[in-house]
């Protein structure tokens, strides 16, 4: 998406080619005046393998580099990990880049300017993506993805959302532009959208808008669409808001749940999820979406029950979702900060990539402890009494459910659209293959299936919509038995504080301004003070708790 989004901005004196190396070779790539590279943290050995066989190929063309991983690596103070490149633009780019595509065709370029920064691109002067680039790669992609918002009102302690200049609010595009794109998307047959943002509810009058817009505009085509978006929990709250989001097509929702321990929530500021989850969860179900949760072990105030804790929640409240990860210190956050200044961190010269059994934190838990925990939660998690029984008691609180809204068509997941996509890539396929075996090798597997199958199939006259709640359990419980498989402890680079760590300790490393970021457009702000409150609160019962057992 950040592609075809900046490709809208390329001046028209220049030609725009988009490469996706996920499933574009680059031996097919031409000579260039200017190779634009954009990524991750994930993409950082990709880019540079990418970036040395072009050079080769075309050394008097210009390389430049941009996106997310230019901002994270500058938090960090890893930004000459890029040093390779020409020119590093940081933040974005849908002004600096056609600027100095201008100054470069007229040799206004001063080459000893190799950082270009800028302000915060005003979403409200976002263009239409470059559709005439996307229609020929339309196939690889699973349905449509329509950037709606960037920015979350929310400070959670470990979000580098937050950091990012102005994000601390919702930054909304313009709701007949969205409507455009996704008309646009629709006409080449597209029903399946992911609607990118940090909180879609993060401006709430701005989003009954654009939920409204879209009611309306489904009334008018005629269009049968689902929609996967990301958003916070306090949506349980509203619930005229859910009745139209149903309506209007929303299907499975992303949302950070991060714990079930209220101390670990309220130690990260998590001060949205500080209510009764299960309350919220059945809730927000109730109307039939599919909750995709968010959990991450390795809070300073876990214990080790966290586990088992986890488990009962997913299993009590219903949820068919999940893929647990461990609490990283993402570059710039005020968990960062906080972490570095205990001696917690865990810093190398590369740069910070998010894996999953790997973190750059000493944890106050044992590791062997997490270690030995996760590898428990997955074995007991993939195991098919559990999901059986999980799935069981999804399907029975939506029964019961006197607001639930049925979906059209198969919403968002369909499996003929998803093995459809798995045919065109080799290492897809094998995927689905390992589902398949998974699924079949063991007869108690198969057999929870077969009774899954068998409850959705006598259920879906009450609720049609069942399908796509049965299709996406199988493929959650699928993926995290092929993600984790064969998991032992030779898995993980996990640490923990030695065994003279000094717990009162972690409340001096918040420092004078508490958790606050390193960056000097937070430090100070009202509603920072108003998030350390929380977290050193937390922080405080947690040491007081330790050193009186």
């Amino acid at each position: 998406m950040w592609a075809f989004t900046l490709a809208a901005h390329v001046p028209d004196s220049w030609e725009a080619v988009i490469v996706d190396s996920i499933f574009e070779s680059t031996a097919g790539i031409g000579p260039s005046d200017v190779f634009a590279f954009s990524g991750i943290n994930q993409d950082v050995d990709c880019i540079r393998r990418v970036h040395d066989e072009l050079k080769d190929r075309y050394p008097e063309a210009t390389f430049i580099v941009g996106g997310p991983i230019t901002w994270s690596l500058e938090q960090e103070r890893k930004l000459d990990i890029l040093e390779y490149f020409d020119f590093i633009f940081v933040l974005d780019g849908e002004e600096t880049l056609p600027r100095f595509l201008i100054d470069l065709d007229s040799g206004n370029i001063d080459p000893l300017l190799k950082i270009i920064r800028t302000d915060r691109f005003s979403l409200t002067k976002a263009r239409k993506i470059r559709f005439d680039l996307y229609r020929p790669k339309a196939d690889h992609y699973y349905g449509a993805l329509v950037e709606v918002s960037r920015g979350c009102p929310f400070l959670c302690e470990f979000c580098d959302i937050r950091v990012l200049p102005g994000n601390n609010q919702s930054h909304t595009k313009n709701i007949d532009l969205i409507i455009e794109e996704m008309d646009e998307y629709y006409k080449l047959g597209i029903t399946q959208f992911q609607f990118a943002c940090d909180n879609f509810i993060g401006d709430i009058v701005w989003a009954r808008k654009c939920v409204d817009a879209i009611i309306e505009w489904k009334q008018r085509t005629g269009a049968k669409i689902a929609i996967f978006t990301w958003l916070t929990i306090n949506l349980y709250k509203m619930p005229d808001l859910m009745q139209k989001m149903g309506d209007a097509g929303f299907s499975i929702l992303f949302i950070g749940i991060e714990s079930v321990n209220q101390n670990s929530l309220l130690e990260t500021a998590k001060v949205q999820n500080n209510l009764a989850l299960d309350q919220a969860v059945r809730t927000i179900q109730s109307y039939g979406f599919i909750i995709a949760p968010g959990f991450i072990f390795g809070f300073d105030s876990d214990t080790e029950h966290v586990f088992d804790e986890t488990l009962d929640f997913l299993k009590n409240s219903g949820l068919i979702g999940g893929d647990p990860s461990f609490l990283m210190a993402l570059p710039g956050t005020p968990l960062f900060a906080r972490m570095k200044k205990a001696g917690r961190l865990i810093d190398e010269d590369t740069a910070t990539v998010r894996n999953k059994i790997t973190t750059n934190i000493r944890y106050l838990l044992d590791a062997g402890a997490m270690v030995d925990g996760f590898i428990y939660f997955m074995e007991t998690y993939t195991s098919p009494e559990f999901q059986l029984a999980r799935y069981k008691n999804h399907v029975s609180m939506l029964m019961e459910s006197d607001t639930l809204i049925s979906q059209e068509g198969s919403g968002y997941g369909s499996p003929l659209e998803y093995i459809q996509l798995q045919f065109k890539d080799m290492s897809r396929l094998k995927d689905l293959f390992r589902r398949i075996f998974f699924i079949t090798k063991k007869p108690l597997v198969l057999w929870a299936v077969l009774q899954a199958w068998w409850l959705t199939k006598k259920c879906t006259r009450q609720y049609p919509g069942l399908g796509l709640h049965f299709n996406y359990w199988v493929y959650v419980w699928t993926n995290m038995a092929v993600k984790y498989r064969g998991l032992n402890i030779k898995d993980f680079a996990i640490s923990s504080v030695g065994a003279d760590f000094d717990i009162s300790t972690i409340i001096e490393s918040m420092g004078k301004e508490g958790a606050s970021s390193d960056a000097p457009h937070v430090k100070g702000d009202v509603k920072v003070s108003h998030q350390r409150r929380y977290t050193e609160k937390a922080l405080r019962k947690l040491a007081n708790d330790r050193l009186n057992t």
